[in-house]
């Protein structure tokens, strides 16, 4: 019996679709994994999470009308690395200090997404008696500040002109450790 020849592509072409969809499932799994991540709206963060008090009255010592903006932080910290692989778990507890030297505010234009954001911060340098810890801290390749409030996203903040700040001095203490957007934040030693 002779089988037709479109009958063997037939055949051919519903065997081969697994084989595709196997391969298409391994390069969906080259996606990196904080993209993968982001498209959920999960993130997470590494940061020196500190006392909601202190970083108010600085503030409100900075500029007299805060919060200047519509949203503010549920903690304040100053993120070190965002969505780090690896963590760096065996550093959480760790305490930090922050030296508050600046206060700006003002807009932010993205202009890849063509987005303006209201934004206000702290301008901050961290250091530790922990050699550990400052050698994380000198691997951060960011402006390291606090958000005080925005009206878009807190990650504007970063790229507030800082140039011509209210110039501050005022130290305060605060501990590393994890957070998410979930609002998990982990600031104990893990083993």
């Amino acid at each position: 019996m002779r089988v037709s020849h479109l009958f063997q592509k037939g055949i051919t072409f519903l065997l081969s679709r697994p084989i595709l969809w196997l391969c298409s499932a391994a390069e969906a799994s080259q996606v990196p994994p904080n993209h993968q991540k982001l498209a959920t709206g999960y993130f997470w963060y590494e940061a020196i999470f500190l006392d909601k008090e202190e970083v108010e009255k600085a503030f409100n010592e900075a500029s007299g009308n805060y919060p200047r903006y519509m949203i503010v932080p549920v903690n304040y910290h100053v993120t070190t690395h965002f969505m780090p692989e690896p963590k760096h778990e065996r550093l959480y507890g760790k305490h930090v200090t922050v030296h508050i030297i600046g206060y700006a505010n003002g807009s932010v234009q993205d202009t890849r997404d063509n987005i303006t954001s209201e934004n206000e911060g702290l301008l901050v340098e961290l250091s530790s008696t922990d050699e550990e810890i400052q050698a994380l801290i000198d691997s951060c390749d960011k402006k390291l500040h606090i958000t005080g409030s925005y009206s878009v996203a807190a990650m504007y903040t970063e790229w507030l002109d800082f140039s011509d700040c209210i110039p501050i001095n005022k130290t305060i203490e605060g501990v590393f450790g994890f957070g998410d957007s979930n609002g998990t934040i982990i600031s104990d030693q893990q083993n």
